[in-house]
């Protein structure tokens, strides 16, 4: 796991808001054994936070999905064969000299290869039975004769192995690091054009030995350049934060990754925070449900820890609150909000409650709507349910007027929903199945109010306003951490206790790029997030 060097890490301590750090000093007084052992006690009770929080959603890439990222990593392993170059070489041997000139690479097949998780460890890539065909330019000088040709070299078998290292920075981005590649050619065969036949014995050693030399340092470039460069460019386009209007959607990993002889999984926090003041939330993700499910090439766990920690924040910071007016329904229903009845609309509020329509005849009422508690969604193998409770406050305006009157009455509600799940591309959406409320009387200026207007509020106001409203949250829906090169295809859903689990496959479109510099000697590039939480680590999610 990537955090940072024991020097970094152990005179700090995490925050627990952002995975940011606190200085906290040294005590320049303690022995070095003695900052030693606190040290190691630190990182250990640090690691053991981290691991043992239960994450709000999980990833698993199966076989199958690994095996479809070999097909896109082979790819772009022919794509960037291109930069291989050799060396020129030249030499004597008595009173023959020689010099090999232009040699390039013309032509490249991919190995057959796989990504294969080794448990407890990471990933390894391995690829074999990869030809190349390398053409050169040759030219000779013994004695007072002198010439020069052409060469087709064919190289066979050529195999890699490497080792992938996967684990997370300090802002809870996923990284990725090679190590221990090892590159083996199987034979080279040697055609000259030109020149004499005496001098093939004489160069074909020397460029078989040229060619195996310089060929496995550079295919172990290429493919160290595929993981640390090109993997680790597209990890760094991965979203930990994602901006929904004024909310931020904390996708860090919690912990390292896990691998299996079937699958990786990661883990990460799905949770919402206030965008301007993040705090986190006092609830506690459950523990996602387990599954040897692998057929798919992709899984996602959602859990309902996601959308109630939404809540939570949506309710503290008072955004479920709405003001319902006539305006807002449909226009061949929106008489029943009138204090007078017409012919057009046979009911409405002050029909249905009568002191209203005498005290106050031929105005409008103004619904004013609360939530009193954070709903919660509650996901079991039946599938979601929504719960929450609030207020209806009905006020009277006079037509035209821009404010709201005298107060009419309150009444407390609950609701219960019964909810939808697809997945669209990578957003996960909900929509109502069913909706139910239940309201009672809290204060009335108005005298008794009776079932028959709860029904008609039911009915013709709070439904038709509200269903379209959690409907159109659902429309947003919930972004899903992936890149804008890989698109989730075939989705399927399955609800278990706690959590909604996606079943997917992927497709990849790669963006179009301008030519690539050449490997460069010496370390890889490496992603370095800027500190704190700037935008590198956010994705900004347009509504």
């Amino acid at each position: 796991m990537f955090t940072g060097t024991t020097s970094e890490a152990c005179p700090r301590v995490i925050n627990k808001q952002f995975g940011g750090f606190r200085h906290i000093g040294r005590e320049r007084s303690a022995s070095l054994m003695g900052m030693l052992v606190r040290c190691l006690l630190l990182l250990i009770s640090l690691w053991a936070v981290v691991e043992c929080t239960n994450p709000g959603f999980k990833a698993r890439i199966t076989l199958k999905g690994l095996s479809y990222a070999n097909d896109v990593a082979m790819a772009a392993l022919k794509k960037g064969a291109e930069m291989i170059t050799f060396p020129d070489m030249s030499g004597q041997s008595g009173k023959f000299k020689y010099s090999v000139k232009n040699v390039r690479l013309t032509s490249f097949t991919p190995p057959t290869g796989a990504f294969t998780p080794l448990p407890g460890q990471g990933l390894q890539w391995t690829g074999s039975g990869a030809s190349i065909r390398v053409d050169g330019d040759f030219s000779y000088k013994a004695f007072f004769v002198k010439g020069s040709g052409s060469f087709t070299a064919s190289v066979s078998a050529v195999s890699f192995g490497i080792a992938i290292n996967i684990g997370a920075d300090k802002d809870g981005r996923p990284r990725m690091q090679s190590a221990k590649c090892t590159c083996s050619v199987g034979g080279v065969d040697i055609k000259f054009h030109g020149g004499m036949s005496w001098l093939y014995n004489l160069l074909k050693g020397k460029v078989e030995n040229a060619v195996k030399k310089s060929l496995p340092p550079q295919i172990c470039k290429l493919v160290n350049k595929s993981i640390d460069q090109d993997g680790e460019k597209k990890l760094a386009s991965l979203p930990v934060s994602i901006k929904i209007d004024k909310y931020l959607l904390d996708y860090r990993l919690t912990g390292t990754p896990n691998f299996t002889t079937q699958y990786l999984e990661t883990y990460h926090k799905g949770e919402f925070l206030w965008g301007s003041a993040p705090v986190e939330s006092p609830l506690s993700p459950p523990a996602l449900p387990t599954t040897a499910a692998a057929d798919r090439m992709v899984y996602l766990w959602v859990s309902d820890y996601t959308f109630n920690t939404l809540a939570t924040v949506s309710h503290r910071h008072g955004i479920l609150k709405f003001n319902v007016t006539a305006a807002d329904l449909p226009a061949s229903t929106r008489g029943v909000l009138n204090t007078t009845c017409d012919g057009f609309i046979p009911k409405c509020v002050g029909g249905l409650i009568p002191a209203i329509g005498k005290e106050y005849p031929n105005s409008l009422v103004d619904l004013r709507l609360a939530s009193t508690a954070a709903p919660r969604l509650s996901i079991t193998s039946a599938g979601l349910t929504l719960k929450a409770s609030g207020t209806v406050e009905l006020y009277e305006r006079r037509p035209g007027a821009a404010a709201v009157g005298a107060f009419l009455l309150s009444l407390d509600a609950t609701l219960t929903t019964t909810l939808d799940a697809s997945v669209t591309k990578d957003v996960l959406h909900g929509k109502v199945h069913q909706l139910s409320f239940n309201l009672k009387t809290k204060r009335s200026d108005v005298g008794p109010v009776g079932d028959e207007f709860m029904d008609f509020l039911i009915k013709e106001a709070l439904n038709v306003y509200l269903i379209p409203k959690i409907n159109g949250y659902g429309t947003r829906g919930l972004p899903l951490p992936t890149t804008d090169e890989f698109n989730l295809t075939n989705s399927t859903i399955q609800y278990f206790q706690n959590a909604v689990m996606i079943a997917t496959d992927l497709t990849y479109t790669p963006h179009v790029q301008v030519a690539s510099p050449e490997v460069a000697d010496g370390n890889a590039l490496k992603y370095v997030p800027a500190s704190g939480r700037s935008d590198k680590n956010i994705a900004i999610y347009t509504l």
